[in-house]
């Protein structure tokens, strides 16, 4: 069991026969004791979302998950390669399946993959991961280094973030996989 409050993006609940993947999580404080935690979930079984809205206290059924270490192999198509780090078995997973984390997808990225009863819940990426900048606009002099001037980029892998003016194309930067937005600079090896 695991209170409302607890619940994180990433967590599968069960409420009733229906297994839930947390995506989304926001609270909400009304008043001096009331805080209500607006969820929204994909049931896991028929993929369709859904929000939800629980008592802070209210207690949920949370489900444990077999979670292996994965690493990204290749995209052909709509079919994303994977091998495990264990067995070195080979699985294929679309990008209904991969999901949002399609957008920062590169060879040889170690993700974990959960699964209940084997059958694939979730792709969870590393928290920060280091990415190549293809595409920017040119910096400015002037542009300092706080988030006076924001422009837009796009990643190696097509994704559009936006970053701090001073940041140009072919730099690595690093990335938040949870907020989805430009973190720093990668460090130059």
């Amino acid at each position: 069991m695991i209170i409302a409050m607890k619940v994180t993006a990433g967590r599968v609940i069960k409420i009733g026969n229906e297994l839930l993947l947390v995506l989304k999580k926001e609270i909400h404080r009304w008043g001096r004791w009331s805080t209500n935690i607006k969820v929204r979930m994909k049931n896991v079984l028929v993929w369709n979302t859904t929000d939800r809205v629980f008592d802070s206290e209210e207690k949920l059924d949370d489900v444990i998950l077999d979670r292996s270490k994965f690493e990204f192999l290749y995209q052909s198509w709509d079919t994303f390669y994977f091998m495990d780090q264990e067995n070195y078995e080979q699985i294929e997973l679309t990008s209904d399946d991969v999901g949002d984390a399609v957008n920062f997808m590169t060879p040889w990225l170690i993700v974990d993959i959960q699964r209940y009863e084997w059958k694939l819940i979730w792709v969870i990426l590393p928290t920060n991961i280091k990415l190549l900048i293809t595409e920017s606009e040119p910096w400015v002099k002037g542009n300092t280094a706080d988030w006076k001037v924001i422009k837009e980029a796009t990643l190696e892998t097509g994704y559009n973030i936006k970053v701090p003016g001073f940041v140009e194309a072919w730099e690595y930067v690093i990335i938040n996989t949870e907020t989805w937005e430009y973190s720093e600079r990668a460090k130059k090896d």
